[in-house]
Parts: structure tokens; C-alpha cells; sequence
């Protein structure tokens, strides 16, 4: 009996830690899906747009690194940069495509 307790005990957090990851990955994603499409003006100087990097570093690298990139780049886009094509970093041996 002690040994199933410990087995379910495991189960559930495996679960929790797996869906509570994707679903705050999912609803940042989300978030900044709603802003390119409702909000978003379209005047980033960067190829890929910042909304679209972010988005990206969130799915490649998890939510905190992502954020934490998003928001670097952010700052980076100003109206004294030159602008041009900045890819976002990607993981390369675990490489997660957006849908």
C-alpha cells in the first residue's frame, strides 16, 4: 500500500509539472498571438518582428529564458538601431517547431 501511494505520488506530479508547463507556455503564446492580431501595429525594425521572436524564444527555450530574451530584444529595438535580421536562438538538440 505504501508503494502505490509513492507511485501515485510521482504520477501526479510528473502530470502537474507537464501541464502546468504547457499550459503557461500555451497561454503566453496565446497572449502574444492576440496582440500581433489585434494590437500590434506592425513597425518593428527586425526581421523577425519582437512579438514574433519572443513567441519563438518562448517555444524553444521555455517561458522564463523566453520572456527574459523577448524582453532583451525589446530593449534593443529603438529608433537608433539599425534594424535588419536577428533569428531567434534556437535549442539545437531539441528543436520544437511553432503550429
Amino acid at each position: 500500500m505504501i508503494k502505490l501511494g509513492a507511485v501515485m505520488g510521482e504520477n501526479f506530479r510528473y502530470l502537474r509539472k507537464c501541464f502546468c508547463r504547457n499550459l503557461l507556455k500555451g497561454g503566453c503564446i496565446r497572449m502574444i498571438c492576440f496582440y500581433q492580431k489585434k494590437l500590434s501595429r506592425h513597425t518593428c525594425l527586425y526581421e523577425p518582428t519582437c512579438s514574433e521572436y519572443t513567441k519563438r524564444c518562448i517555444n524553444n527555450w521555455g517561458v522564463p529564458v523566453g520572456i527574459l530574451l523577448g524582453m532583451w530584444r525589446i530593449l534593443r529595438c529603438n529608433p537608433f538601431s539599425k534594424g535588419g535580421k536577428d533569428p531567434a536562438p534556437e535549442v539545437f538538440w531539441k528543436v520544437r517547431w511553432l503550429l
